[in-house]
């Protein structure tokens, strides 16, 4: 029986469920969604689908909790509001329940540029220092009372190059003049001190300041008037009755006013604000003026004031009234004289100087020419803008998502010496507040307090809530030193915030290391004494840009280091193509590798390895890259300023002109990677959602959405456009 049944067991039973098979193939599945009632035709038919291969080489199991924590995080992607940050286990294939950062894979190809492998100190003099083996000021023409007040006081013990140009020739003769200079080489004092010569002359009637305007020194930027006036008022000094006065905007127009009333003798200012003065304030007579001086001509072109200068230039031949005083005042120049300054050529300038200058000599240290006219044409044509000779640039080129962490590694090197000073470029103002919030961090503000018991004043670090005045233009940098200081200066901040920021990095001595994130408002002819170090963190929009970012440091002789950093790519050809033109000294011109940076920045203790590497580097840079990343997922307004900071960016970096374009083509950057270094880790698509819409454009046209790369084009191009806050000065 037992064998029977053994026998029985290898008999097929029939087939019952080919049958059922056979019948719901006919059956149809109605309501829910579309996925669903496949899969339930699927099952009646048999036909159910298998997750993996039994065999084979791919065989990976799926992980049904990644696949729910992916639908989960799309979930809250697609969602309007944004919860707070929390990190899901082992994202990424993170080991430990870690999240992995790609942030060293998947990079571009680095840089075909050879590094720099000599060290050898240069002996390159110094192109922009005082003459010691020359004369004195006053071998110059200047009377002996300003000459001693200048050495004595002021400690300018010689003269520059263009200083000995300039000061004899506005002494002597009428002439206008056009005078190129390298930055730092003493522009201001050039044509300041024989305009203070010509007015304390005047013996027969002491000028005071009821005597009426007799110069007028338009600027571009409020920083660079602010600097002039107060080189202005050190001058005064040696004679308290001539009287400088300044108007730029941001300042009550009622205090202004009130100073214009009492009466000044030289009146620095901004071109809208003059202007305003000039068309609505009948307290302000020019009709003595003897000298009209533009300084940094190439910039006032660049911001558009060609018809306000052209306006301020007819205003004043209209109301002169020089024949009229002239046996008045026979000390000081019969016509006026009109001077234009600039660090370097553009063609615009030949623009400006046709609608000011009335057969200007040409003055420029390269030239030592101090005699004849001179063309525009052939000016422009034939010179051409260097560095200073002594100054030392390095060019890093970082793939995008490196950006960061290299900055902050260098920004560390830079921390671990003593009461530096060190500049850090970038191209928008949105970009600077993201960067100095990420730099400062749980960093304090200077406060002073007074002793109720002792009446002390004492300066005292203080949270900057705890602060009732909101001005947070500097703050202590915890991320880098417990020593240094970041400041921050753009266009966007108001005008009081801009003086006090500028004037703390300037003045206060200290023993802490400063740091100053800006924009372009502060590369032009400020004189910010004793910058070490100057970083273009964002490539300069001109050549021109560049000479006077980097022109903020070796000035007036000292040595000064600059570094400039690039993509990969075609931004490489930007060395050859313009750097080597504006650096020409061999070997001031130097590639530094990324790698080296950032060994020398996140290396602890500077202790190699059995490979020869400095320390774990690079997981130093990861985990401090990651803080950046986390510290955004976890604070929504943080995030919103990454967002804006890097669309800015996009923006800023299609303004550069069309003769530069071929290094800086907006279309090749990967938005991807380059979100990175803005600590985002969407990707462009998805950031699009968050940024704010154009009212004036519907995306909804057709039912088709926008290419977010497109957007993100269209954007820029509509920045170009318009007069965007975002590139202020």
């Amino acid at each position: 029986m037992d064998d029977d049944d053994e026998l029985l067991l290898n008999f097929a039973a029939p087939d019952t469920s080919s049958v059922a098979a056979s019948k719901n193939q006919n059956v149809k599945v109605l309501g829910g969604r579309w996925k669903d009632r496949r899969k339930l035709q699927l099952a009646l038919q048999g036909r159910t689908k298998k997750r993996q291969l039994e065999t084979g080489v791919n065989l990976i199991p799926v992980d049904e909790s990644k696949r729910k924590r992916d639908s989960e995080d799309k979930a809250q992607l697609d969602s309007n509001k944004r919860s707070k940050f929390t990190e899901s286990k082992g994202e990424n294939g993170g080991k430990g329940d870690s999240y992995v950062s790609s942030l060293f894979t998947n990079n571009q190809p680095t840089s075909h540029l050879a590094p720099t492998s000599t060290t050898k100190e240069l002996t390159y003099l110094p192109s922009n220092a005082p003459m010691k083996d020359a004369t004195t000021f006053s071998g110059l023409g200047l009377n002996e009372k300003l000459s001693i007040h200048l050495t004595d006081h002021l400690r300018f013990m010689h003269p520059t190059k263009i200083q000995q140009l300039v000061i004899p020739s506005l002494i002597s003769t009428e002439n206008d003049l056009f005078v190129k200079a390298q930055t730092g080489s003493g522009k201001t004092l050039a044509f300041v001190l024989p305009i203070f010569h010509k007015l304390m002359r005047e013996n027969k009637f002491k000028i005071n300041r009821e005597s009426g305007l007799f110069a007028i020194i338009l600027t571009p930027t409020r920083e660079l008037a602010t600097q002039i006036y107060g080189v202005l008022e050190t001058l005064t000094r040696c004679h308290h009755w001539i009287v400088p006065g300044i108007v730029i905007g941001g300042e009550k127009k009622k205090s202004e006013k009130a100073r214009l009333r009492k009466g000044c003798n030289i009146l620095v200012a901004t071109p809208g604000r003059l202007a305003d003065y000039l068309e609505n304030t009948k307290t302000l007579d020019i009709s003595q003026l003897r000298w009209l001086v533009l300084d940094e001509g190439d910039k006032l072109m660049e911001l558009g004031f060609e018809d306000t200068i052209a306006q301020i230039t007819a205003k004043i031949d209209s109301n002169s009234k020089i024949a009229d005083t002239a046996e008045k005042w026979q000390g000081l120049p019969s016509r006026r004289i009109n001077m234009l300054c600039s660090a370097t050529l553009h063609s615009n300038v030949k623009k400006l100087g046709s609608i000011v200058l009335k057969d200007p000599e040409m003055i420029s240290v390269e030239t030592a020419s101090v005699a004849g006219t001179v063309s525009f044409d052939e000016t422009i044509a034939t010179t051409t803008s260097t560095a200073p000779d002594q100054l030392i640039q390095n060019v890093v080129v970082v793939p995008p998502k490196l950006r960061l962490v290299t900055l902050d590694a260098l920004l560390l090197k830079i921390s671990k010496h003593s009461a530096e000073r060190t500049i850090v470029f970038f191209s928008c103002s949105d970009s600077v507040d993201f960067h100095f919030d990420v730099f400062t961090r749980d960093g304090k503000k200077f406060k002073k307090v007074t002793d109720e018991e002792t009446g002390e004043v004492k300066t005292v670090l203080v949270l900057p809530e705890d602060d009732e005045n909101d001005d947070n233009g500097l703050l202590t940098a915890p991320q880098l030193s417990d020593n240094t200081i970041i400041y921050k200066l753009h266009g966007s901040l108001s005008q009081q915030t801009r003086a006090s920021t500028l004037q703390s990095f300037v003045k206060d001595n200290n023993s802490y290391n400063k740091i100053l994130f800006c924009t372009d408002v502060a590369s032009r002819g400020l004189d910010l004494p004793n910058v070490a170090n100057v970083i273009e963190y964002d490539p300069p929009f001109t050549i021109d840009d560049h000479l006077h970012r980097i022109g903020r440091s070796a000035r007036l002789g000292n040595e000064g280091n600059a570094t400039l950093f690039l993509l990969p790519g075609i931004e490489e050809g930007y060395v050859d193509g313009k750097l080597r033109v504006a650096h020409p000294r061999e070997g001031n011109l130097r590639v530094k590798n990324y790698e080296k940076i950032l060994q020398e920045g996140f290396a602890q203790g500077n202790i190699k390895s059995k490979d020869n590497k400095l320390g774990k580097w690079d997981i130093h840079a990861t985990t401090w890259h990651l803080d950046v990343e986390r510290w955004l997922l976890e604070d929504q307004a943080s995030h919103d300023e990454a967002v804006r900071a890097f669309t800015s960016h996009i923006r800023a970096y299609a303004t550069h002109l069309s003769s530069e374009r071929e290094f800086f083509n907006v279309k090749l950057l990967h938005l991807g990677h380059l979100a990175k270094s803005f600590g985002l880790r969407e990707t462009p698509k998805k950031l699009g959602k968050s940024v704010g819409n154009n009212s004036n454009y519907s995306e909804s046209k057709k039912g088709k959405k926008e290419d977010p790369r497109k957007k993100m084009l269209r954007m820029a191009k509509m920045a170009v456009k318009s007069a965007s806050s975002e590139f202020n000065y």
